[in-house]
């Protein structure tokens, strides 16, 4: 089995993996998850080319990250209180303050031609 095919299972494995940790207790999600990974990797097994090999790994690590940075899962507690999970990974930004009384530059004129 060659290197870049190891590394492809692995990735998926991975994936698999991390679908588990991100929708914890959201069975319809990891279904749904799971199904798509599958869909994905098989759809792609036949992949001969080295660098298209490499790129769909590159797509599979950055997936993996953005599915551990970007994910929040809110479990309802009461009718109108939500639990966020919130994991050491979940990338958190600045929270700012809407200003109303902000200026916005004026819209942009749209001009097309005509003419191709």
């Amino acid at each position: 089995m060659s290197s870049l095919r190891r590394e492809a299972l692995r990735w998926y494995k991975i994936l698999q993996r991390t679908k588990n940790e991100v929708f914890s207790g959201d069975f319809r999600t990891i279904s749904a998850a799971r199904q798509r990974i599958r869909e994905e990797f098989i759809k792609n097994k036949d992949i001969k080319d080295e660098a298209q090999i490499k790129e769909k790994i590159k797509i599979a690590k950055d997936v993996d990250v953005e599915l551990r940075r970007s994910v929040v899962q809110a479990v309802r507690k009461q009718p109108t209180v939500f639990e966020a999970r919130i994991t050491p990974e979940t990338r958190k930004m600045d929270n700012v303050m809407f200003d109303p009384d902000a200026e916005l530059p004026p819209p942009r004129s749209k001009k097309c031609s005509d003419k191709k």
